[in-house]
């Protein structure tokens, strides 16, 4: 189990990674690791293998025609939350050996998020690039306006070349406006001109989730930037999951005694500023550092659950019949 709300279970088959990008900055996984003092991560730092993660998928796999049974849907499991599965500093062979534990994991929805998408297509499997697994989910981070720009094609050209079923974003944390209806490619060679990644039909992306970030040093995300890309959402029928606030909520669903007290500054515009800065009283949204917990994730009143479903019976069946012999 994991308290990740929009997974079931978790898998690592190792522990470690490097910062690639300001949404690194405040790392959970990080912070966790230097309190454990085992230095797992960072440039040339070891990665640590985990001895049981082959175990704990090959058990989520016999149970889980019990667990679609119970709920109704397909379990959802999000592989590598403390590390990154196309991470360079990682033994090709730990990642082979996890690749193909998940290729067996038909029965089972595989959420694979990566901060480096442009590594995929050089350490995925060959077999992966003819056919991609249909229960493998390919989520991407981006945390700004330039890293869309940069991954969403790359993300979107990966979906069209190698069939994937469902590709997505995971906006988390949000660090400014984006706008997916305007992706202006990063570099000249790229084969997209200036395109909405909503609405592409099969070469458009499936779903978004959007939080605020927590923790020491929590940035505080605007509202209108998580408010923007529900309603694009909503226009293209794609899936939208909010996640959390954060650390910082706009006190709108807190009552006064969760404001009292609390650390409190403002933005103009996009700049986030803090009181007595010369612009802060020229604001018009107050953000207050409440933790996790008391902003927690309803956005203008309602929380935003939608998650894609697969299917057992969309399975093909030579893989349903592989996924009995394994483990």
């Amino acid at each position: 189990m994991t308290s990740i709300e929009w997974t079931d279970d978790t898998v690592n088959f190792w522990w470690g990674c490097t910062k690639v990008g300001p949404g690194c900055d405040n790392c959970y996984a990080e912070a966790l690791n230097a309190f454990r003092g085992t230095r797992e991560w960072g440039p040339g730092a070891p990665r640590r293998k985990i001895k049981g993660a082959v175990a704990k998928i090959r058990r989520l796999r016999r149970t889980a025609a019990k667990f679609e049974a119970r709920h109704g849907r397909r379990r959802r499991v999000f592989c590598q939350s403390m590390s990154d599965t196309f991470d360079n500093e990682v033994d090709a062979a730990w990642r082979d050996e996890a690749l193909q534990e998940i290729e067996n994991a038909t029965s089972l929805d595989i959420q694979m998020l990566t901060k480096r998408v442009s590594n995929v297509e050089k350490m995925v499997p060959g077999s992966w690039k003819r056919n991609w697994p249909a229960h493998v989910q390919l989520i991407v981070t981006v945390v700004n306006q330039q890293e869309a720009d940069r991954d969403v094609p790359r993300l979107l050209a990966l979906k069209a070349r190698f069939g994937i079923k469902t590709v997505g974003l995971s906006m988390e944390p949000l660090l400014g406006p984006v706008d997916l209806t305007a992706i202006s490619p990063a570099r000249a060679d790229d084969p997209f001109d200036p395109f909405n990644a909503l609405s592409g039909g099969m070469t458009s992306l499936d779903w978004i989730i959007v939080g605020g970030e927590s923790g020491k040093g929590a940035r505080p995300m605007h509202p209108d930037w998580a408010r923007s890309i529900r309603d694009h959402c909503a226009a293209a029928s794609v899936l939208f999951f909010f996640k959390q606030w954060g650390n910082w909520s706009d006190g709108q669903s807190q009552g006064e005694d969760l404001l009292d007290g609390a650390q409190f500054g403002a933005f103009v515009g996009d700049r986030w500023i803090r009181p007595f800065d010369q612009d802060f009283y020229k604001t018009g949204l107050f953000m207050f550092d409440i933790g996790k917990k008391g902003a927690g994730r309803l956005l203008d009143g309602r929380t935003h659950d939608s998650l894609p479903r697969t299917r057992s019976k969309d399975m093909p069946e030579a893989r349903q019949r592989r996924e009995g012999s394994h483990g």
